[in-house]
């Protein structure tokens, strides 16, 4: 039986970094970016973004809790696309790699609906290589809560020892791991490709 390969989407495949936003922003000054990221939070308040809120809802109560940043947090919508710098083409090569060999590709990806299928999906071809994209705005649930890893596994009928997951994020693994999948934790395409050629996975 062929191993199927799951991969997340940010930072695996598609490059994600807001500060290349608030950089700008706050002229450089490091100290104002980490104090505005500390003081509000808003990776967490992003996690409702992912697990399906309306962007403009999140960002409306942001700014209503933190209203000396309203303009910065407002960036985090009307700037998002500018926090995405393309695809991360090491990676995209070994997943056109593997789907030429017609291994089984699966993306599981915490990440907005809204945005996602807006601004992302159709912008790059390789997401047709994917059997299925199990997204948390669509679920309604993120990673590392286990039901989303059995969403992907029920609905496309695999067994977890057959998988093996790709992620960036080392606090998504251990679900993956305790269903019973081998799993990857993402540095770079070359150390993926690395570990793919230590599990036979062969690569052209």
């Amino acid at each position: 039986m062929k191993l199927n390969i799951i991969f997340d989407i940010g930072n695996v495949l598609i490059k994600w970094d807001p500060n290349t936003v608030y950089a700008n922003y706050f002229a450089g000054d490091l100290q104002k970016i980490q104090n505005f990221f500390q003081e509000t939070d808003i990776f967490k308040w992003n996690e409702l973004i992912d697990a399906g809120t309306p962007v403009n809802n999140v960002i409306q109560k942001m700014i209503d809790k933190f209203p000396h940043y309203h303009e910065p947090i407002s960036l985090w919508h009307t700037k998002w696309l500018e926090m995405i710098s393309g695809a991360i083409e090491g990676s995209v090569a070994i997943l056109k790699n593997l789907y030429a060999q017609k291994v089984p590709l699966y993306a599981l990806s915490n990440w907005s609906a809204e945005t996602f299928m807006e601004h992302i999906r159709h912008q790059y071809s390789f997401f047709d290589y994917f059997k299925d994209i199990v997204l948390s705005g669509v679920e309604k649930v993120i990673k590392p809560d286990i039901k989303i890893y059995q969403i992907l596994l029920e609905r496309n009928q695999l067994q977890a020892h057959n998988c093996l997951f790709i992620d960036d994020n080392p606090n998504n693994l251990p679900p993956a791991q305790k269903l019973g999948m081998d799993v990857i934790k993402f540095e770079s395409p070359e150390q993926l490709r690395q570990e793919l050629t230590n599990r036979k996975v062969i690569l052209i």
